[in-house]
């Protein structure tokens, strides 16, 4: 465990200089990267083609919008991890240090034979947050808000879950029955908000207690196949009931932890589709051209009303794989007569979203992270520090990702101001 908290205190310490060491000399380095020559170096490859390297391609790389998002974002959970520590310093503050490097920890850098376990533990959880944080962004990128992802998830799980307990179909069908399933469930919002112009956050919400109520009352009615009265009207472990149906582990689960299977694979594949979908195809522009102008859009000659129930289906259908991953994998089982509430895990997709900068390769990390400190909270003394410590620091991050567009504004505001003295003094010099 010694070795687990000097890791993550180098790691944190890392963050800050680097942080510091940017902000300090950023400009420093960009006056001298721009007062020296423009040095290129030519690469000859077997088909004697040249890739040429220049200090402006690198310099680029540092001031860009991307880098700039990833600057907020580490500031932002570095940010959040230190209000958190100060949290726990101030609930009980001789346990607060241990307790927290324990959360950070989240049981895999102490080694020994659970750690594989619970990193593979961490992974399963990360799998839907992908997907559910992709369903978020998708929409967001078209202007609009997807708050009915919740429901979306429930009826992804029904889809899965009835293929799989009741047609006993193999793991592949479920899945692509669940995308079916969220992305008719998911265009609803999108079909309200072409045609009537219904706001999508309101009916997002009423259709994400209509699924839940639904899909409950289906498994206690007409569905009572796939639940066992027996252990209150929960759905039929995947594994023992139709072991088609659970998603593939390449031979490994015995290994590497029950928990391992192709589902984190899966979330990653749709993760490099949705950037790919966004940044390079005439979809992708349509879609984001619609959520920054409907106007321009029509008049462009574009159907921003196709777009918008294309945008909300796909938003649905993502968020439904999210929930297939999840059960399929035999994590949980659905419990129909006690979930009266909507599941939490799709509300912490809404979380990766923004902690991610709307960025659908960023939501990878973001979503590995939230579960990471999620899975390590419940490492943590409960007596001392509730297992919602985690959801708060969490928060407190996003809350953070909220201020960093802003900050960004001005951080910008505050370099193109001195780049516009610089060259005001220039100017001067040079007369």
């Amino acid at each position: 465990m010694g070795i687990a908290i000097v890791f993550v205190v180098m790691m944190i310490a890392i963050c800050a200089i680097s942080l510091l060491f940017i902000k300090k000399y950023n400009d420093k380095i960009l006056s001298t990267l721009s007062s020296s020559k423009d040095l290129k170096k030519e690469i000859s490859t077997n088909k004697s083609k040249k890739i040429i390297i220049s200090k402006d391609n690198f310099k680029r790389m540092f001031i860009s919008d991307g880098a700039y998002k990833l600057y907020a974002s580490l500031a932002c959970i570095l940010a959040g991890l230190i209000l958190g520590l100060i949290i726990l310093i101030c609930m009980n503050p001789s346990n607060a240090f241990y307790e927290f490097f324990v959360m950070l920890s989240g049981n895999v850098l102490n080694g020994g034979p659970s750690a594989i376990k619970n990193l593979f533990a961490i992974l399963a959880k990360t799998a839907p947050l992908i997907c559910v944080g992709l369903s978020v962004i998708f929409s967001y990128k078209s202007g609009m808000f997807n708050i009915g992802v919740a429901g979306q998830y429930v009826i992804g799980m029904f889809g899965a879950l009835i293929f799989a307990l009741q047609f006993k179909c193999p793991w592949y069908v479920c899945l692509l029955m669940s995308f079916i399933f969220g992305a008719i469930y998911g265009s609803i919002p999108g079909l309200l908000k072409a045609k009537f112009n219904v706001n999508e956050v309101i009916s997002g919400i009423m259709l994400n207690w209509i699924a839940l109520f639904f899909v409950n009352y289906s498994f206690q009615t007409y569905l009572k196949g796939c639940v066992d009265i027996r252990q209150g009207m929960k759905t039929y472990r995947i594994t023992s009931f139709n072991p088609s149906a659970k998603l593939p582990d390449l031979g490994l689960s015995s290994q590497l932890g029950s928990y391992f299977t192709i589902a984190i694979f899966i979330a990653i594949l749709l993760a490099i589709v949705c950037w790919f979908i966004l940044s390079k195809t005439t979809l992708g522009y349509q879609l984001k051209a619609s959520g920054f102008n409907k106007d321009a859009t029509k008049y462009a000659g574009m159907k921003e009303k196709r777009n918008i129930v294309i945008s909300m289906a796909i938003s649905g259908a993502l968020a439904a794989v999210g929930a297939a991953l999840y059960y399929l994998a035999d994590l949980e089982q659905w419990q129909a007569q006690l979930s009266n509430s909507l599941p939490a895990l799709p509300w912490n997709g809404i979380v990766v979203a923004f902690l991610a900068q709307i960025n659908p390769i960023g939501v990878i990390f973001a979503s590995l992270f939230t579960a990471w400190i999620s899975h390590g909270a419940g490492f943590m003394t409960q007596i001392i520090f509730p297992n919602e410590i985690s959801s708060l620091i969490t928060g407190i991050i996003v809350y953070f990702s909220g201020l960093t567009i802003f900050a960004i504004r001005i951080f910008k505001n505050i370099r193109q101001k001195r780049f516009n003295k610089k060259q005001k003094k220039i100017v001067k010099e040079g007369k």
